[in-house]
């Protein structure tokens, strides 16, 4: 038996309950892509101090080294994604927390067929308390604010944190802060293949969101994972040819066609948290969007959030962009 500390990830799919409900023999094909993911995410990536359990849809990552833990999680995240494409019916989407705690596992044969995995862990309880703060294929990562907010300037780490302090910890966590970790973007790859990479997640993440957008009950899950592949795409965000083309495609079929503040929130903050922010203020599709996105009764929720103190930079991005606007059309 070892009492030690530990970081861990817990994640579980999402609708997965639902899906064996409807569809036994679909879900068991889902579960086998998830478990083969999960083993050769470890394998290929050369984790090699990562323990895995799995048990039913739910995933429980353990290690001594935040760096490993964290980029395992988020190399698996990107697998899961790429796997949904092919599988727009049934996608795999994890989510789940990242958390620093006492872990206690012992495994022990009592009999015949009888096997105990006996596990206490404080970090275990406070990453199923994240899992249940989030909608979507997110994962968070926390961080004690006396001793543990060098997390969140990991330089080791693949994927970019971005502070959502509208998260509020259990009681029982008071003391911890969340962030995101933006796991579309692998930090570890050059500019160019991480472009290509996150390009292509932010275009199966809309496909998905188009497709489940009429279901109510899980449409949000969706949309706040296209929501992390905008934001993890802000920081490779150029006035080029092919990013002008990607925002003119996502606005022609996606944001106008499936209105979702949500999706809307990311879109912005990808463009108007972006390095060259300015240089997108008179691009013909962010004014399209933003002229059909005024009128609409959705804009009420995106100013709600822009009024909160985290978007701050963002709100002011955006209002210069309007001002410079109803400049341009007082003076023709």
């Amino acid at each position: 038996m070892s009492d030690t500390e530990k970081v861990i990830v817990y994640t579980d799919l999402l609708g997965f309950s639902n899906l064996v409900l409807r569809n036994i023999e679909e879900a068991r094909n889902l579960l086998s892509r998830f478990y083969h993911l999960a083993q050769s995410t470890k394998l290929d990536g050369g984790f090699d101090t990562v323990e895995l359990f799995l048990f039913s849809d739910f995933l429980f990552v353990q290690g001594t080294d935040i760096t490993e833990v964290v980029n395992y999680t988020c190399s698996l995240y990107r697998h899961c994604l790429i796997s949904s494409e092919e599988h727009i019916g049934a996608p795999i989407l994890p989510r789940g927390g990242v958390a620093r705690g006492s872990v206690v596992i012992q495994k022990r044969r009592e009999a015949p067929q009888v096997t105990k995995n006996f596990v206490i862990s404080t970090a275990l309880v406070h990453a199923v308390h994240m899992e249940k703060l989030i909608k979507g294929q997110r994962l968070l990562i926390s961080a004690n604010e006396r001793e543990e907010l060098s997390h969140f300037w990991n330089k080791e780490l693949s994927a970019i944190t971005y502070d959502q302090p509208s998260i509020k910890p259990p009681k029982a966590f008071k003391r911890y802060r969340y962030q995101d970790l933006l796991w579309a973007r692998d930090l570890r790859k050059n500019i160019q293949e991480a472009r290509v990479e996150t390009a292509s997640l932010i275009r199966t993440a809309a496909k998905l969101y188009r497709e489940h957008s009429k279901n109510k009950a899980i449409a949000n899950h969706y949309a706040e994972t296209l929501r992390v592949c905008l934001l993890s795409y802000s920081s490779l965000l150029q006035p080029l040819e092919k990013d002008r083309y990607l925002l003119s495609i996502l606005v022609a079929e996606t944001l106008i066609p499936y209105p979702s503040a949500i999706v809307w929130l990311g879109f912005l903050e990808m463009v108007f948290l972006s390095k060259d922010a300015q240089a997108f203020q008179m691009d013909p599709s962010v004014l399209k969007f933003i002229r059909f996105a005024f009128l609409h009764p959705l804009w009420g929720n995106i100013c709600a959030t822009l009024s909160l103190k985290e978007h701050s930079q963002l709100f002011y991005n955006i209002r210069e962009l309007i001002e410079v606007n109803i400049r341009i059309d007082a003076a023709n």
